[in-house]
This record gives C-alpha cells, structure tokens and sequence, in this order.
C-alpha cells in the first residue's frame, strides 16, 4: 500500500477552511449572552422579508438580478453573516421560528392562554412518544389465569430464574423413591402425608414418563426420517423382528383399551414417517376418542380409504377439504372419480341429469365422437395425473393432518395394528416398531426420565439460573411442572420450549375441532359433555389439571413457544 501523498488538492483545502470558519463562528455565538424578547423580535423583523409587492406588481415589479453577478453574492454573504450571528436556543420554540424565516412574534393574549406542557418542542415531542410507547408495551401484554393445552410433543425445555431453583439433579434415596412412587400410582403428593413431598421429590415425579420399546443403543425418539446410518442387525434376524413386533403388539393393545376405559388420558405413536395422537373421550369437548395422525401422504390416505376408515382433513382449505366416502356412494362415471377425490372447485364436472343412465361408459361416449383410442387413453392419464398432483400437494405439510372420530378409531387401532408399512425395513431403525409415549403405565411400558441439566447464564451483566430439561416432554408435563414450580419458587421465572415440528399440526387441528364442537349446542351428545371429568376421574391427571383439559373452550388450545410466570399476581404471559 503506497503512502498518503503530502499534497493537498484544492477541494481538500477548501472543506479545512470552511470547517475552521464554522467553528469560530460557533465559538462567537456561545460567547454572546442571550437576546432579549424585544431584542429577538427586532432582529428577526430585520431577517424577515415577507414583502410580495413585487411579485404582484407584474409588469411593474422589479427586473431579476442575475443570481451570478458579483453584488449578488456579497449581498448573500451578508445575510448569512447575519444570521449566524445570531444566539441560537435549541431547546426554544423561537429559535425554530428564526431558522425558518417567520415571525415568531405572539399576542400577549394568546400566549398567556397557551399552555407550556402541549407546545410540540422537541422534548416534549420525545417525552409523549416514550410515555405512549411505555402504555402501549402495558398494554399489549395480557396476563393469563392459566397455562394452554399444546399438543405438540417437545423436545428440549428450557427454565431459567435470577434466583437459584429449590431442586437439584442430585436426589437422595427417599426423594427418588416418593417421586416414582407418587408417578406410578398417579397420587397427588402435596396431600400425601407419608411420601416426601420435598421440591426435589416433586421435581422428579414431574419428569418420568412411560415409553415401548426400549433400546438402550438407540434413540427412539424423536425418530429422524433422513439420518443417514448403517442398516440395523435387526433387519437381517427375523426371530428378534417378530419378537419386538409382538411385543409391540401387546403394548399397544394395552394402551388403546386403557384409552377406552378412560383410565389413560392419552398417548402417542410414533413412526418413522408419521406421529398418531390418540385422545381420550371428553378432552378439549370431543365427546368420544379420536386420533390425528400427521404429516401424511396421498398413499397413506389411500389405503385408509380402502380400509373404510372414514377421516377429515381440518387443516386443508375449504376448496380442497376432503371427507373419505364409501365407493357406493361415488359416481360410477370414472371421469368423475378424481374430482370426487380431490375435491377441488377447478373440477366441477357433474353429471347429467337428464341421461338417468350410470351405466354409460365414458370412453364408449368419446369413441362415438370419432376419437382415437389412443387419444382416449392419453386424456384418462392427463386426468389421473391431474388429480394425484392436486391430491399430493398438501404431503407432509401441517395441512395433510387427518383426524378420525370415533368407531373409526378403533378401525385406525386395527390399521395400524396390522400395517407392515409402520417398521421400516432399511435404516438405523429397521425392525424397530414405532414408539409409543404415555404418561400412564401400560403392559409392557418402560419408566423412563427427562434428562436433566444444571448451569448458570450471564444475560446483560446479571447470572441467571437455567436448568434444561431434554426428552419426549407431553402436554401434561409441562402444566404438572409449571404447578410445582409456582409452589416452590418466589422469583419470577421463564421457559422456552423446543418443538418436534411435525406435531405443530396437532395444535393448530384441536383449536379448530374444539371450535366445531362448541359450535354444535343440538346434538344428541352434547348434555354428556358436563360428566367428562368425571368419567375421567381415573386417568391419572390431578383434579384441576382434569378440569382444564376437559374445557370445550376453543382459546385453551394454543402453541406454546416461551412462557413467563409473574409472582405479583399468580399469572402466566406467553
């Protein structure tokens, strides 16, 4: 890199000296004493030249001077000599009035009425803005009375407080052994006096949960569909795949008909493709037990569709919603199928009315108009194409979510049950069935804990406590911990949850079911609807928790992303 050249071009010279004229000029305006009123009002009557006779005049007004002539100039250097000689106040309405050339006189009348605190001066101008700001933030923050019901299964939690939590990773014998025992027996420890209820105790009864299979070599949840890995050695050994296939049977038979019975509120499967949510009867105002199953695929719906598990779609939009119909009751007429299908407003081919014949067959009517078989043939592709391309749009997106209701749970239990497609056959988790994660024992289920972790964070100069909390956290998990936190802690304390984001869907689908079923007041179940915490008295969720989840209010179910707990007044913001 060359040295800086010791000349100095005339732009350069120029801008030093008019800098250096400025900053005399400065220095003189702050070594002047401030003007008076009358001093102000002379001086700027001087500056001030408002005369327009001139212009009016027309052809009598004065001849224009030449803006280049060298009088002109000096006249100019003169007014700006002037006025920078003037004693500038920035903080005075009237300074502003002088830099813009008005007359910054008023009527002594009207200045005694004019009040100080509504002129728009520049700080009063900030100090509006700032208190506006201040009451619109209050304002936009709205408190809740209680946590929402999040379907969605988490990952990762995370807690974080200025003052250090009441529990540690380090538990001793009786806390461990009061927490399991509380868990498994699904008893309230806060009014058990013969277990410990220490925080500690609490705090782990709050992270178990129960899980099938289990394979202390693999991580079976959650289950990445594109890891790339060596094919399992279960693959190959076809007596360990049918002996995890029949315990996985067993297990999941047992927690279906814990479901039915209303002793198991509700519980997850999980496969490599797909997550089913199955819930109970009387959750979220759904009179009888359902499932969503998400994301799913054209394929996937198909095969429910020849099963006769009827389904709807409430995540896809009103010109693509679909609701499986039997075959009889389709047009016979092929050319329609796809658009029965699809169902979309694009397609709205109908028959006619007048030609009471269903048994015409379409590709006879177009060879009757002299087209080729050939061509025939061509156009049915176009159309099926067509209609698979319509019907695969939505794939593995939030919008493929089904739900079935329902008998047509227990037909998707029987679909499941028996689909060989649920295993995959290559991969890390070949001959591995899905997994299933409740929060209630079952035959063949594992206790298994949260993986707790324990640090310190230093956010803006201040230590912040956080303890993070990784596994399959349910729904329940997270009302269960929030109750044991407000309990033990007095400080004010945050979360931020990690999702697995194909169950996001689960979410957005209950808001919008709990809607319809809170929409429908005439149907024959709906007086049914007020013993729903009370047929579930027995599914192992506390009393108040019960009630909550069994609200048929729609504005329960909402995504949680971070939660903040306020101690002053026991409410949640989220």
């Amino acid at each position: 890199m060359a040295p800086p050249s010791p000349w100095k071009r005339p732009n350069e010279v120029m801008q030093l000296h008019k800098l250096k004229k400025r900053k005399r000029a400065l220095q003189e305006r702050m070594k002047q004493p401030t003007p008076s009123t009358s001093e102000e009002t002379s001086i700027s009557q001087k500056t001030v030249d408002l005369d327009f006779s001139r212009i009016l005049n027309g052809e009598h007004a004065d001849k224009r001077k030449n803006p280049f002539s060298k009088s002109n100039i000096t006249q100019q250097n003169k007014r700006v000599k002037v006025d920078t000689d003037l004693p500038l106040d920035e903080s005075s309405d009237k300074t502003l009035f002088t830099l813009l050339k008005l007359p910054a006189t008023v009527p002594q009348k009207a200045a005694q009425e004019l009040d100080t605190e509504k002129l728009s001066t520049f700080s009063n101008l900030l100090q509006k803005f700032t208190a506006d700001h201040s009451v619109e933030s209050v304002v936009t923050e709205k408190k809740y009375k209680h946590l929402p019901i999040d379907w969605a299964l988490k990952t990762r939690l995370r807690l974080m407080s200025p003052k250090p939590f009441a529990w540690t990773s380090k538990l001793k014998a009786s806390e461990e052994a009061s927490g399991i025992t509380g868990f498994v027996r699904c008893l309230d420890t806060t009014s058990e006096s013969s277990l410990d209820t220490s925080p500690r105790a609490l705090f782990h009864q709050t992270c178990l949960y129960w899980q099938h299979p289990h394979l202390p070599w693999l991580n079976l949840y959650p289950r990445s569909s594109g890891k790339v890995a060596a094919t399992s050695f279960m693959a190959t050994n076809e007596e360990v795949k049918k002996a995890l296939h029949r315990e996985w049977t067993e297990s999941f038979r047992s927690l279906f008909q814990l479901l039915r019975a209303l002793h198991c509120p509700y519980f997850y499967v999980c496969a490599n493709t797909f997550t089913v949510l199955f819930r109970a009867a009387g959750l979220c105002g759904v009179s009888e037990p359902c499932a969503l199953i998400t994301p799913t695929s054209r394929g996937f719906r198909q095969t429910l569709r020849q099963e006769d598990v009827e389904f709807t779609m409430p995540l896809r939009s009103e010109s693509k919603k679909k609701l499986n119909i039997s075959d009889e009751d389709k047009p016979k007429n092929s050319s329609f199928d796809s658009c029965y299908d699809t169902m979309d407003e694009g397609c709205k081919l109908e028959p006619d009315g007048d030609s009471g014949d269903e048994e015409e067959d379409p590709d006879q009517f177009l060879s009757q108009l002299g087209l080729e078989t050939e061509v025939i043939k061509k156009i049915n592709h176009n159309q099926t194409r067509m209609a698979h391309t319509a019907e695969s749009s939505v794939d593995s997106a939030a919008e493929s979510l089904v739900f079935v209701r329902g008998a047509d749970a227990q037909a998707l239990f029987n679909f499941l049950l028996n689909c060989k497609s649920v295993v995959s056959p290559t991969g890390p988790f070949a001959g591995v069935p899905p997994t299933l994660l409740a929060p209630t024992a079952f035959h063949g289920g594992t206790l298994h804990s949260l993986k707790v972790g324990e640090k310190t964070v230093l956010a803006d100069s201040k230590k912040y406590y956080s303890i993070e909390l990784r596994g399959p956290i349910l729904p329940t998990t997270v009302h269960t911990l929030f109750n044991v936190l407000k309990k033990s802690s007095s400080a004010q304390f945050s979360a931020t949850f990690a999702h697995h984001q194909p169950t996001l869907a689960f979410t957005y689908a209950a808001n919008g079911i709990a809607e319809d079923e809170s929409s429908k007041e005439n149907e024959p179940n709906h007086f049914s609807k007020a013993f729903n915490k009370e047929n579930l008295s027995d599914c192992g969720i506390s009393e108040s928790m019960l009630q909550h989840f069994c609200s048929p209010d729609p504005a329960v179910v909402k995504p949680l992303d971070s939660v903040k707990y306020n101690t002053e007044d026991d409410t949640y913001t989220w």
